[in-house]
């Protein structure tokens, strides 16, 4: 399983922040296996990609890009904090992998039905 140093109290997302303070994050990308990031597709079926940040305009690019690659279930979790949860994601995300058969960084999808 992956090891996350930065955990619970703090995020890979909120850390390049505080580093770079005058840089608007958006934290994003991270939750699907990577080349299923740029082609959702190839996998049957909806599947959601997260945004996370403080900067709502920051968003319009990252959610426009993640369009232009063919995402429609695009969930915005709100402020970089929720960075948090998504790079916590990276332990289920290889559970599940594992489970399927698939080993580390599986190819499948998740979706939040609302």
């Amino acid at each position: 399983m992956p090891k996350l140093d930065a955990c619970d109290t703090d995020s890979l997302g909120e850390q390049i922040q505080r580093a770079l303070p005058r840089t608007k994050v958006v934290k994003s990308f991270g939750t699907p296996e990577q080349s299923t990031v740029v082609d959702p597709a190839s996998i049957s079926g909806e599947h959601t990609m997260f945004v996370a940040g403080e900067d709502t305009g920051t968003k319009h690019p990252t959610v426009a890009l993640l369009k232009s690659y063919g995402w429609t279930d695009i969930l915005d979790l709100g402020p970089l904090v929720s960075a948090r949860g998504m790079e916590m994601y990276a332990h289920l995300h290889s559970a599940i992998g594992f489970s399927l058969g698939q080993g580390f960084g599986g190819r499948f999808g998740i979706t939040v039905v609302r």
